[in-house]
């Protein structure tokens, strides 16, 4: 082997004892980072937007109603709304917080003939959900698998004032009656819930997560008969710090109390798309 061919060879196995230093550094340096990542608190706030729908039935003072409100009806009656998710992680747990607040002031009215009602109704809707997720494990190479268990809690809080304003006017003896009715009605529960997520990542930056909890099981007159959730999301790290993520999200309830016009109770389905930004910490 000449000179050169000898040279040419030198610089080969030096490129590629390059090659192989800088890949073995990069995966020391990735299970360092890792390990570190572990050990330390990591903090994720995000404030989100869910396009709700509210579909089921409502009793009031023993008066039943059918409930068919879509995303545009809410937003034309909101007053209010907060939607927001505060996590914070390490290792294998995952603790949240999340506070759904909305209120809403829808008005109609009856006009006909002789008969005129008119109808204000003031609603507030609080659902503050806190617990706890597990990491069991995660499986696969190509796209890994995580699974993890939930537990934790989920408080409702309803109320509900409708004012009824019924004018009559009677031609055949020139006389109006008048009545005037108000109607308010608040209820508070906390349900125990457990669930399973599981998750996948897609590529190293997008992610999907689906999670299903199950609660309140009619234990006493404070929780529901029975509430149930279910959430698909697809997230995205758009950098280190903004996380992008959308799905749906779906929320149902079921409870009832007293009877006669002391019935009061709920068989609801809340649900619609969700689209939030993380930031983390």
């Amino acid at each position: 082997m000449n000179k050169q061919n000898t040279l040419f060879m030198i610089v080969i196995v030096s490129f590629l004892s390059l090659i192989g230093m800088t890949s073995f550094a990069e995966e020391a340096k990735d299970a360092k980072a890792e390990n570190e990542q572990k050990s330390k608190w990591e903090f994720i706030v995000v404030p989100y937007l869910w396009m709700t729908g509210i579909d089921g039935d409502v009793t009031i003072k023993g008066r039943d109603a059918d409930v068919d409100v879509s995303f545009d009806d809410i937003l034309d009656n909101l007053d209010i709304a907060v939607l927001s998710n505060f996590i914070a992680k390490k290792g294998r747990w995952e603790f949240f917080v999340q506070p759904n607040y909305i209120k809403l002031s829808p008005e109609g009215d009856v006009d006909r003939r002789a008969l005129t009602i008119d109808a204000d109704v003031e609603t507030e809707m609080l659902i503050l959900e806190f617990g706890t997720f597990y990491k069991l494990g995660t499986w696969g190479d190509r796209f890994p698998v995580s699974l993890n268990i939930l537990g934790g809690g989920r408080y409702w809080h309803f109320d509900n004032e409708i004012d009824l304003d019924t004018d009559i006017s009677l031609s055949s003896i020139d006389k109006d009656i008048r009545r005037k009715r108000d109607v308010d009605a608040d209820k508070d529960l906390i349900d125990p819930f457990v669930g399973l997520r599981v998750g996948t990542a897609i590529t190293k930056k997008v992610r999907f997560d689906v999670r299903g909890d199950i609660g309140g099981f009619d234990i006493s007159s404070e929780t529901s008969d029975l509430s149930w959730q279910a959430i698909g999301l697809i997230e995205y790290d758009l950098s280190k710090r903004i996380i992008l993520g959308a799905g749906y999200r779906a929320l149902d309830i079921r409870y009832g109390t007293g009877s006669g016009d002391d019935k009061e109770g709920m068989d609801a389905t809340i649900h619609g798309p969700i689209l939030g930004v993380g930031i983390r910490f």
